[in-house]
């Protein structure tokens, strides 16, 4: 095996470390490196950049304002470093690479798990690296050259996004058996609220939008739950006593299972969701990146036309 470059300086390695771990002391037993080693390395860095990097607390050390654009310089030049490598890597026609997705919570039980099977199962040399994370991380890390591929919902157009694949998704309502919408094809907001609500919490892009534009589906009674975890979610829903408000997308393996329904909501005042496969057209995409790209592309595809066919 080809040993990688390393063309990050070491001393930015010890503040990615330091930064990660909260202490000194941390990042020596994550790296395996001497305590001391780690200091002076971070003392030195901080007298050739003229001021502290880190505030030191009784509790550990915290960034400062220089420290994390430090931090981010570092990320930067390791993702750097990465292309690089799989740039060479590629003209010596070697079939390899890492790529690093941002994606969604909720299809980490359907879509993300087929890529994966799917890039291992026809580009074995391909390594991918998933980070889970908020929409609007998503888009900065794609902005920050942190991540290759950024699949996330409700992503406004950018002129520095290009977009592979989008579709626009329709609200409704999921529930699971026993439910009183159980047979119903669909059902108004109005009526909605009338029904015990199982809610995503204020982090998550579908409850910002609800909140909104119809915070008044929340003001009758509060949601018996409210919860940053789709997979928690869906798993409650599964009982039968509750619904929440998303799209199809959001239980993709749900729906088609028949583990849960999905009612769609007739109002004509609810802009739909949309879900994006997107990257940053200013950065060239690395051979192992683009079959990625083609693969999610036709997962997406395929998911969202049965899930279309499957409520008809």
């Amino acid at each position: 095996m080809v040993k990688s470059m390393q063309l990050l300086p070491r001393s930015l390695t010890y503040l990615e470390a330091v930064a990660r771990e909260g202490s000194i002391q941390g990042a020596s037993r994550s790296l395996g490196i001497a305590a001391s080693a780690i200091n002076r390395h971070i003392l030195a860095l901080e007298a050739e950049c003229q001021m502290p990097l880190f505030e030191r607390k009784p509790r550990g050390m915290v960034l400062t304002a220089a420290g994390e654009t430090a931090v981010l310089l570092a990320r930067r030049w390791r993702a750097d470093q990465e292309r690089l490598t799989d740039a060479f890597r590629s003209m010596r026609g070697v079939e390899s690479g890492t790529v690093r997705l941002a994606g969604m919570d909720s299809l980490s039980n359907s879509i993300l798990p087929a890529c994966v099977h799917k890039v291992a199962e026809t580009n074995p040399g391909i390594h991918l690296s998933i980070d889970i994370m908020p929409p609007q991380q998503a888009a900065r890390d794609l902005e920050e050259g942190l991540t290759d591929l950024a699949l996330a919902f409700n992503l406004p157009p950018d002129k520095h996004r290009h977009v592979l694949w989008t579709a626009s998704l329709p609200f409704g309502c999921l529930v699971g058996p026993g439910h009183a919408l159980w047979d119903r094809k669909g059902v108004a907001l109005k009526d909605v609220a009338s029904f015990p609500i199982a809610a995503q919490s204020r982090v998550l892009p579908v409850r910002q939008y609800l909140d909104r534009s119809h915070s008044w589906i929340f003001e009758p009674t509060e949601p018996v739950l409210v919860t940053n975890s789709p997979q928690l979610l869906k798993q409650v829903l599964r009982q039968g006593q509750h619904l929440t408000i998303t799209s199809q997308m959001d239980a993709i393996l749900e729906l088609l299972s028949g583990d849960l329904r999905f009612i769609r909501l007739s109002d004509t005042t609810l802009k739909p969701q949309s879900l994006s496969l997107v990257l940053d057209p200013r950065r060239n995409l690395s051979h192992a990146s683009r079959k990625v790209a083609d693969v999610l592309t036709s997962l997406l595809r395929d998911f969202h036309d049965r899930l279309t066919a499957s409520q008809a």
